[in-house]
């Protein structure tokens, strides 16, 4: 080495890569681990590729407000034609000098294709998958990176049976975490009159099968409240037209996104999730804790927490959800009363976000 060349230390760091910031139920888990890292200063860099939406009041906030937590985005006005390739590598690039990534955590299926370039600067990779996993199983190329990957969590058993299954991968499992929040009061009259449908509006959370039971029922006189973030436009104006077409928009509200949904949980009598897929949902979790019953379709993932079948329906089948509907109306004061508290005992005890939190660190941490 020549004489009087300094040698510069490279800051150890992580690095979360998420395409959204606020979008849906993962966004809002790792939100709730990014607060942890700040807290316990793990020296985390998130990347937000705002591939939908755009950038938000909330990124702007939490980037201001964090210390140990640094934050950089690709593109303000939104990417859509798929930017974070190039963008990840000009930010690696860019931080080589003064920063040493250690380990990178992956939870949107996409960037499965970033994996030989991690590897190829010698980092971790774990990818957390949120969903059903449906998505990598069809893919080849997705199948071969997630195979290189060092870790590979999920946060359902159903999602982690099936990966283990169908690729023969050690997966391990980390339950979402959940705010402890106040047990609103019971509601008085067991009869359901409004029904809430807490979700992103697309086609996998499948809002208009509440429409047809709407339509195939009109002996049921409630209201039924979509809140969420209209990931589809074209699938929503599908769902008003379908409306408008039977006379049921006066009994249907789109309430878009929601930032704080204690209000709707409080006025809710019901919460009802139709998804065609899922991992574990954030929604059943809520509502379990808020203190409210929840009816859900009838897949692996929601077996798992949704663990009354009389709460639980097929898929498509609307009179499953009159079904479902009438179970709980039909309950006794003190047959009620266990549903709530056995449910908000088992979010309680199972998913808290200290012990998430600090499960990811480990394995961001580890050594294979």
């Amino acid at each position: 080495m020549q004489q009087g060349r300094r040698r510069f230390k490279r800051e150890k760091r992580f690095l979360l890569l998420m395409p959204e910031y606020v979008l849906g139920g993962a966004e809002t888990q790792f939100r709730y681990m990014i607060e942890y890292a700040d807290k316990h200063r793990w020296n985390l860099d998130v990347l937000v590729e705002h591939r939908f939406c755009g950038s938000s009041t909330l990124f702007k906030a939490d980037a201001r407000r964090m210390k140990n937590v640094r934050f950089f985005e690709v593109d303000k006005q939104g990417s859509n034609g798929g930017k974070m390739h190039p963008c990840v590598m000009r930010h690696l690039i860019k931080k080589f000098s003064c920063t040493k990534y250690e380990a990178c955590l992956i939870y949107y299926p996409q960037y499965l294709t970033l994996v030989p370039v991690f590897k190829a600067l010698g980092m971790r990779i774990v990818y957390s998958e949120r969903k059903d996993a449906a998505y990598i199983l069809d893919n080849s190329c997705m199948i071969k990176n997630i195979k290189r990957c060092d870790w590979v969590l999920a946060n359902a058993r159903s999602t982690q049976r099936k990966l283990e299954e169908k690729l023969g991968l050690e997966v391990h499992l980390i339950n979402n975490g959940k705010p402890v929040v106040e047990q609103l009061a019971m509601k008085e009259n067991r009869q359901i009159r409004r029904i809430l449908v807490a979700a992103r509006v697309n086609q996998s959370k499948n809002q208009m099968m509440v429409l047809r039971f709407l339509r195939d029922y009109p002996d049921f006189q409630g209201k039924i409240i979509f809140a969420g973030r209209a990931d589809n436009k074209m699938y929503k104006r599908e769902l008003l037209d379908f409306g408008r077409k039977n006379n049921l928009n006066d009994r249907v509200q789109f309430l878009g996104y929601v930032a704080n949904m204690r209000e709707e949980y409080d006025k809710a009598d019901i919460v009802l999730l139709p998804s065609l897929a899922e991992g574990t949902s954030n929604v059943v979790l809520e509502a379990y804790g808020y203190g409210r019953p929840v009816i859900v379709s009838d897949i692996e993932a929601e077996r798992d927490i949704v663990r009354n079948p009389a709460l639980r329906f097929g898929l498509n089948d609307a009179s499953g959800i009159d079904r479902c509907i009438k179970y709980v109306e039909n309950l006794s004061n003190e047959e009620y009363c266990a549903l709530l508290e056995d449910n908000r005992k088992f979010v309680l005890e199972n998913y808290d976000i200290e012990k998430m939190a600090k499960k990811f660190h480990q394995f961001l941490s580890r050594e294979m």
